[in-house]
């Protein structure tokens, strides 16, 4: 900001300076894809002139204040208008000092976001000088769109802050033209159809109480309307015995209550449609026992634990297969939290059957923590068997003190049979960001851009400037398909990444939306909307209030805010639906979005703020539609959740139990740290994937169904949401729709 003399605002106070020329004097703060945005001063705007006097505080009148010590070093940059002290809200606009009329008559139509400067304490803003609305934290005043008449806005200082009584500040109003949404082309597929992994039966058998044995298997979208399932069993070497006399049709599991004793058994399953009976299923062993077993299990190649866990087809047989990033330890950026890493990453490939395909080593380039080594494990190129992904350096580029800070980075694709390096590209490049701890969060997502086949996004930023590419990996090559920054949009998309990312078709275009955050870009490589809220620590996409049409966000925002630090958002538009009406200081991890009470319409959603030493302290849990159902959760930070028995509403997990909502009965039980949730084997209820020393451990329900719904890894948001969990933060995922309002 500039900073004036007294007798320079004099000047302008006598008129000299007139409204035909303010194009010419409004500042260029930036430059937002080849367009100039525009910021204006609120007092050569801003009428009448006798509502403020200069340099001197009263109890009706503004303060044009431009003595501020050392203010070029300040937020205020010397010259801002200052209400009197608001103590608390008054009656009318009359009260206190004037209202402001601020006019821009020259600006060229067309739309804008437009950013009140200033604005800490509350502001009271209106379009028509009519209705009034509380501006607090942030001045994002949104899109806007500008006539030939030009712009005008009213402002008042009518509000009073509950956390922090004093004057309100009115410094500039900035435009940033709204970027051609078009500036870059939509991408075409070489698909005919979506690419989709092929999926086999998914067939579990594990014995419960007393010697039965639960067998669960999936349906699949591709079945028809009206299959049904015959169970077999073979034993040793007869030939397989049908247990069904009637083909199962209401769910997909069943109970063998009297499987021979002591004999290792194995089942299969066989389609029925239309009266005849198709081939049967690959076949899942199990060993009667007395004792009930929830699990099964992969012995690792070696004694280590694990942090992320990759879920993928990696031979193309139809079974998901597993790779993980060894060992669970995590070194956080943040200049408060890192140390030096005393070993690196290993990356490890085991078939579902237990065989260990291979390991890859990260290296020192790559340190041991969560936002330096983003993995994805997924089917890129259509051809039936996954790819690993991962953020990969060169040699040891450690700094004396053990940081990397110079080096070459490259988003690598492996094999996911051998482990081996098939391409490479560069990653988005650290010298653009003003510090360390901000260049070193790194993540990735997989998007069906053009609808069909799927991209690999790569993200460098979250708490200030933001950098994502598009990739396609075809015909063993990486390929750029477009790549974006925040400041292409301004300053509404800067600083809102969040600590996991999702992809959805929002808009109903059958093509994917990428959320990094408070901000969504389009499939296209631009910018679809932002909040403006900042840096949320958790959000969640999914039918959250099945009342609406389409797919709603639940944010959790880190920044501290007056007012909807926990809220529901449009995700199509990015509208505020609801929103927690009192200030937060830090909404802090993963939160919960699950439909956990049957007694209630939609999906609950849950979060905690935090006190000055970060300790959970205010806890919410919301209905759909932002009523708050509790305050007296001891919930801490956010509880996991899964779909476990019968019903449809997920669990909670508690330590070790898998409890029920409210009762707290308990349903199940694990061991070891969970790592993943999706639905990877069995009916459409999830599984627990955890990490214990040497062993990689599936944990699946033995309740009995009572209903059927196609395999969830189908549904595309909830697989996306799944692949993610290999790298940042790990979230539940989430469905497309709400199952209980089907």
């Amino acid at each position: 900001m500039r900073r004036l003399a007294v007798s320079q605002i004099a000047c302008r106070l006598a008129g000299l300076c007139a409204l035909v020329v303010l194009l010419d004097l409004c500042l260029l703060a930036g430059t937002t894809f080849g367009q100039q945005i525009l910021r204006f001063e609120a007092e050569d705007i801003t009428e009448p002139k006798d509502a403020w006097q200069v340099n001197r505080s009263s109890d009706d009148k503004w303060n044009l204040w431009s003595t501020d010590k050392d203010a070029e070093k300040k937020w205020s940059g010397g010259v801002v208008l200052r209400s009197p002290l608001v103590l608390k809200d008054r009656a009318n606009a009359e009260e206190g000092a004037p209202p402001l009329h601020s006019r821009v008559p020259q600006i060229p139509p067309g739309k804008y976001y437009l950013t009140l400067g200033g604005v800490g304490r509350p502001i009271a803003v209106s379009f028509d000088g009519d209705s009034w609305r509380k501006i607090e934290g942030t001045g994002n005043l949104g899109l806007i769109e500008v006539g030939q008449e030009g712009f005008q806005l009213w402002v008042d200082d009518r509000f009073a802050s509950t956390t922090n009584p004093g004057a309100c500040y009115y410094d500039y109003l900035e435009f940033t033209p709204l970027p051609d949404p078009n500036r870059k082309p939509k991408l075409d597929s070489p698909a005919g159809k979506r690419v989709e992994e092929p999926l086999g039966r998914g067939l579990v058998a594990l014995p419960k109480e007393g010697g039965a044995i639960y067998v669960g298997w999936r349906l699949l979208k591709q079945d028809p309307g009206d299959v049904a399932f015959h169970v077999y069993r073979k034993t040793g070497s007869q030939p397989p015995i049908r247990l069904t006399k009637e083909p199962i049709a209401k769910t997909t599991d069943f109970v063998d209550m009297a499987p021979p004793a002591g004999t290792p058994a194995e089942y299969s399953v066989a389609p029925v449609s239309g009266g005849k009976e198709g081939p049967r299923s690959e076949s899942a062993a199990a060993e009667p026992s007395a004792k009930a077993k929830n699990y099964f299990s992969i012995k690792l190649d070696g004694d280590h634990t694990f942090q992320k866990c990759g879920i993928a087809d990696l031979n193309g047989d139809g079974v998901y297969d597993y790779v993980i990033k060894q060992p669970n330890a995590n070194i956080d950026p943040y200049e408060k939290y890192w140390s030096r890493s005393p070993d690196t990453y290993k990356i490890e490939a085991y078939l579902a059957d237990g065989t260990f395909l291979w390991r890859y080593d990260l290296g020192w380039a790559i340190e041991r923590g969560i936002w330096y080594s983003p993995i994805l494990v997924y089917d890129l190129d259509g051809d039936g068997r996954a790819e690993v992904c991962l953020k990969a350096g060169q040699g040891d580029p450690r700094d004396a003190d053990g940081r990397v800070t110079s080096g070459p980075e490259y988003l690598v694709v492996l094999d996911g049979m051998t482990g081996k390096e098939r391409a490479r590209a560069d990653w988005p490049n650290r010298a653009d960001f003003p510090s360390y701890n901000y260049a070193s969060r790194n993540q990735m997502a997989v998007a069906y851009l053009d609808g069909k086949t799927p991209s690999l996004v790569v993200v460098r930023g979250t708490y200030n400037v933001i950098q994502v590419r598009a990739h396609e990996y075809r015909d063993g090559r990486l390929r750029e398909q477009w790549r974006w920054n925040d400041a292409e949009e301004g300053r509404g998309y800067r600083g809102q990444g969040a600590h996991s990312m999702h992809a959805a078709d929002i808009d109903g275009d059958g093509r994917d939306e990428i959320f990094l955050g408070s901000a969504v870009l389009d499939d296209n490589g631009v910018g679809l909307w932002s909040t403006g809220l900042g840096h949320p620590d958790h959000h969640y996409v999914g039918d959250i209030d099945p009342s609406r049409p389409g797919l709603e966000v639940f944010y959790g925002i880190e920044s501290r805010r007056a007012n909807n630090g926990c809220c529901l958002v449009d995700a199509a538009t990015g509208e505020i639906l609801w929103g927690l009406d009192r200030p937060t200081r830090h909404i802090h991890s993963a939160g919960m979005c699950a439909d956990i009470d049957a007694s209630l319409p939609g999906i609950e959603c849950y979060a905690s703020d935090t006190d000055a030493e970060k300790k959970s302290n205010l806890r919410w849990l919301f209905d759909a539609k932002g009523r708050i159902l509790r305050d007296d959760l001891d919930w801490g930070f956010g509880p996991r959740t899964v779909f476990w028995d019968a019903d449809l509403q997920r669990e909670l997990l508690r330590g070790r139990r898998i409890v029920k909502y409210p009762s707290g009965e308990t349903v199940g039980q694990i061991e070891g740290s969970v790592v993943g949730f999706a639905d990877v084997v069995g009916d459409w209820r999830e599984e627990l994937i955890t990490t214990v020393a040497g062993e990689l451990r599936i944990y699946t329900t033995t309740h009995p169904a009572e209903d059927r719904r196609v395999c969830l890894m189908q549904d595309p948001l909830y697989r996306i949401d799944v692949c993610i969990q290999a790298m940042g933060y790990t979230q539940c995922p989430m469905t497309t729709t709400c199952f209980a309002a089907e």
